[in-house]
């Protein structure tokens, strides 16, 4: 049959019609202009700590920029997401478009203070966090990112990074679906190390916080950060409702991790606006919930000027892989810290919806939220949807139905009935269709059981106590205290499995293979099937040149569950470094099965098809890996591998957009270098910026490859900047020590020493050190030489912060620390005369201005400190309070020296200058209940007595004679 011209016009416009009124969603890049208060500064001095290898920055300001900003918007016809790839891919804004508000909070202009790990940090919005306790590294800086329009209709961006600290990438997948009144985040993180790493992910998202605002959150106590336990939702200590965001009207911070109850959601709601907010995951992906709160005394409201400039205050509703936020003491008690297992990949999935007209809620999911209120013939439902809804909603009184009503609903469309008779609200059961979403009104339906005391009995002192105690710092990062702890489980038990195959990971760590042969033979000897040993057996002995060895470490190694797939993972690279690509396959193939999102696994398997030309497999195996993660930069190298072309090569690097890219492709070419990959190694870093430690691997695998340019590559690298080029990676030390081998130049000692360092091999490094002797005008590696050999020998390190600070005098740190070391030795006169011409130099530093005053109250020149400490301004750190203290310090010292020179009444103005708390200095006052003022209260008595106001001292030392 055929159709004529004006009606297939008529059905295109028909079909054109359908498609437009269907629901969809929108993905748009632009930049915009956000009032900033920038970061600056990052510090050139090695600090082999914590965050090693990342540096921190330390300039910030109270001047305001006009700065553009890459913004990423998902829309659709309920929400407007904005996300800032720029400051940590935060979600910087999710607006409810019927209301206009944002459901988080969202902060118009972007203020940067020293908060986070590395220093800068703003508010507002939703971030996310992976690795060691607290902000993530890249939570200020740009990040990789991705869009993309999904088949569905709905809309999608990937944030990522490779986090340093712990070498796992993690990705955040934030989507808008095309019709529904909420987006999802998505995280995937894998662990692409052979080691357990510590494992720390919360998620942070930050709301106003006002009077009306109440947390809903269901529980009965809550935990801190050392595992301590308190009352939930009411204070017992002062009969405080603090769900209530007012109600916290007492105390410093506060940081609630609520537990005690089997739920899947959490969030607030605005009581006078009413609206709110609702975070959901299945408990089993997100059991941890915390809310946060600055304080409501000035000591937190003190943030708010500081974090915005009209957004008002927030606080923060934060979601977690764990029950709390670990700190150390946590330890001790059954909340202790977790491990990240090899190559292991974690998955989860959380949403975020807006609720409207309901005041309040008491259940919540994807599908919306749920509130019920009591009336005087029985109780209201109020259901705000996030989707479309065309499910019955039942009402139960114990096992009777008692009300039953099909609703029919779009997303926000708020559903209200008043009328519905109870006879016993505690019997209350909700449906809404086959379980969608559920309500019990009895607690005890929710109500955990979990221990929460730890064992009384506990011996710390035994082996199994100094192992779980080591164990801990594993996880914490602090690998010297490890060994620590296991070298004292192996004095009370020399064959105590679990330290020593503990150590013998930690000497992998290390670089040190021997060592750890050693140890994991000693432990195959207790136990020949133990699969940590088999498997740290398999690791040094492939890197010593056992091949069959590591292949029956591993061998064995699989068949524990615990590191079968990781295991299996080993035998594929180890087959791949010996180009058996169809075993290398085989075995890749046993790691999926066991793990199917081992990204490590898919990236050997995808290699050992391209080397056999099998381009079908390694393109399945790429659509496979960019399905799990479209930010894998693997995938688009090895497509500019097998296809070698202009395009194939912009997109590897247009799509390496964060902070360090030439640490990504390191990443990449050590990779490819481990699986035996020299000449795919070297065209990795062939893409990279001109960079110290890249250009050294470079000219190492270029002379593995036998190529003329290797030397030619050396000098390269001898003559690039090692301003902030902070080697870390065991796998370096290979490389730099062929680069010593040829060329006498100090920057590959000083990078190799950089590592021994890190990895806490402190002889290697010093000895490192010293053979470059003075032989580089290079400031920084003078200063780093001077901490590493402080205790074994200071008259070298005073010498080489001297020739720091001669080398380079405009660098405000070397004064710095030239001040501290002389206050550390007690040359107080020295000290004092360094602050005084450092803090003239540098005036805008608030650090040396605190330092001056020290100095002066070291010497007895209180009144100097006191003046001058009239005249700085800080700018507050979280937790800050130093300035305060010597503020108080120098008043209360020079109204000592007024009661001895017989002036009282100007020491009794001095001790009440004490008492205050400028702003100025970086810290608000605490509530008065918080504030230890017996100094104060007991010079005061003096003051007074010799006033002759004698009832009022008496007060002061009632006062004092209170406990």
């Amino acid at each position: 049959m055929s159709i004529s011209p004006l009606a297939g016009l008529l059905i295109a416009a028909a079909v054109g019609a359908a498609s437009a009124q269907r629901p969809h969603a929108t993905v748009r890049e632009f930049r915009a202009t956000l009032t900033t208060y920038p970061f600056s500064d990052p510090n050139p001095i090695p600090v082999v700590g914590r965050i090693y290898p990342y540096f921190r920055f330390d300039g910030f300001t109270n001047t305001p920029v006009q700065q553009s900003w890459q913004v990423v918007e998902l829309e659709n016809a309920y929400i407007k997401v904005r996300i800032l790839p720029e400051i940590g891919g935060k979600i910087w804004s999710a607006i409810e478009k019927s209301t206009g508000k944002s459901f988080i909070y969202d902060n118009h202009v972007v203020k940067f203070r020293d908060i986070a790990m590395r220093g800068p940090w703003t508010s507002g919005g939703i971030e996310a966090n992976y690795g060691i306790i607290g902000h993530t590294p890249n939570v200020a800086t740009p990040v990789d990112y991705i869009t993309r329009i999904n088949a569905d209709g709905s809309v999608t961006c990937v944030i990522g990074a490779l986090d340093l600290l712990t070498h796992t990438p993690w990705r955040l997948d934030i989507t808008l679906p095309a019709d529904k009144a909420y987006f999802t985040t998505g995280s995937l993180w894998h662990n692409a190390t052979p080691y357990e790493q510590p494992y720390y992910s919360w998620m942070n998202a930050a709301i106003r916080a006002t009077p009306d605002l109440e947390y809903v959150y269901d529980g009965t106590r809550f935990l801190g950060h050392n595992g301590e336990l308190g009352d939930w939702p009411v204070n017992r200590a002062n009969a405080k409702e603090i769900s209530w965001y007012r109600n916290n009207d007492f105390g410093g911070y506060k940081s609630y991790h609520v537990f005690g109850a089997y739920t899947d959601f959490f969030g607030a709601y605005w009581h006078n606006d009413d609206i709110g907010m609702v975070r959901y995951a299945p408990h089993d992906e997100k059991p941890g919930k915390k809310l946060w709160i600055w304080g409501l005394s000035r000591q937190g409201m003190i943030w708010e000027q500081l974090l915005t400039d009209a957004d008002g205050q927030y606080t923060e509703v934060q979601s977690g892989r764990l029950f709390n936020q670990t700190s150390e003491g946590s330890t001790r008690t059954p909340f202790k810290h977790r491990e990240f297992a090899p190559y292991a990949t974690d998955r989860w999935t959380e949403y975020w919806l807006p609720v409207k007209g309901t005041g309040g809620f008491v259940a919540a999911n994807q599908w919306g939220a749920l509130n019920v209120r009591p009336t005087p013939i029985g109780v209201a439902i109020l259901f705000s949807p996030a989707q479309r809804i065309a499910d019955t909603l039942t009402v139960y009184d114990g096992p009777r139905v008692i009300y039953s009503k099909r609703l029919m609903l779009r997303p926000l469309q708020t559903f209200t009935d008043t009328t519905i008779p109870v006879a016993d609200p505690a019997h209350l059961r909700i449906l809404l269709g086959d379980h969608k979403l559920e309500y019990f009104a009895d607690a005890t339906e929710r109500n955990l059981s979990r221990p929460v005391e730890p064992v009384s009995n506990f011996d710390w002192s035994s082996a199994n106590g100094h192992g779980i105690a080591g164990k801990e710092k594993i996880r914490e990062r602090d690998h010297v205290g490890a060994e620590v702890e296991f070298a004292a489980a192996i004095a009370v038990d020399s064959n105590f499995l679990p330290a020593l195959t503990a150590v013998a990971s930690l000497a992998l760590r290390k670089g040190d293979q021997d060592r750890a042969l050693a140890i994991a033979r000693r432990a195959l000897r207790v136990d020949t099937y133990d699969p940590a040993a088999n498997f740290a057996f398999g690791l040094a002995s492939r890197t010593l040149g056992h091949t069959a060895d590591a292949r029956d470490g591993f061998d064995i190694a699989s068949q524990s569950v615990e590191f079968r797939s990781a295991a299996y993972t080993e035998l594929a690279r180890t087959y791949l470094q010996h180009g058996d690509l169809v075993r290398t396959r085989d075995y890749a193939t046993k790691a999926l099965d066991y793990n199917r999102f081992d990204l490590d696994a898919y990236q050997l398997r995808a290699v050992a098809a391209r080397l056999r030309d099998d381009h079908g497999a390694a393109n399945a195996d790429l659509a496979a890996l960019a399905t799990l993660d479209p930010l894998n930069h693997f995938v688009r190298v090895e497509r500019w591998l097998s296809h070698p072309t202009t395009l194939s090569r912009k997109n590897v690097l247009g799509f390496i957009r964060n902070e360090m890219p030439a640490e990504t492709l390191l990443e990449l070419a050590i990779w490819y270098q481990g699986a035996g990959q020299t000449r795919a190694a070297d065209h990795v870093l062939s893409l990279a910026p001109p960079h110290a430690e890249a250009l050294y691997w470079r000219a190492f695998l270029r002379n593995r490859l036998g190529e003329s340019d290797a030397l030619q590559l050396l000098a390269r690298a001898d003559s690039a900047t090692a301003t902030l080029v902070f080697p870390s990676r065991p796998e370096s030390a290979v490389a730099l020590r062929w680069v010593i081998s040829r060329t006498s130049n100090w920057q590959p000692k000083y990078f190799l020493g950089l590592i021994e360092w890190s990895q806490g091999n402190l002889g290697r490094a010093t000895d490192l050190f010293g053979k470059i002797g003075d032989g580089t005008d290079f400031a920084p590696f003078y200063a780093a030489r001077s901490e590493l050999t402080r205790t074994t020998d200071p008259v070298r390190s005073r010498a080489d912060l001297r020739r720091a600070a001669a080398l380079d005098p405009t660098q405000w740190r070397y004064g710095r620390l030239l001040i501290e070391r002389a206050l550390a030795d007690s040359q107080f006169t020295e000290a004092a005369r360094l602050a005084e011409v450092y803090y003239r130099q540098f005036p805008q530093r608030s650090a040396l201005g605190m330092l001056h005053a020290r100095t002066l109250l070291r010497i007895g020149k209180a009144d100097e400190a006191r003046q001058l400490l009239d005249r700085i301004e800080v700018l507050p750190y979280e937790g800050s309070g130093e300035a305060h203290a010597l503020y108080r310090e120098a008043n209360l010292t020079v109204a000592v020296e007024r009661l001895h020179a017989n002036d009282p009444a100007g020491a009794l103005v001095l001790i009440n200058t004490a008492r205050e708390w400028p702003e100025r200095l970086g810290a608000g006052k605490p509530y008065a209940a918080d504030v230890d003022e017996r100094r104060e209260d007991l010079l005061a008595s003096i003051a007074l007595i010799r006033l002759g106001r004698r009832p009022e001292a008496a007060g002061l030392l009632l006062k004092l004679m209170v406990p």
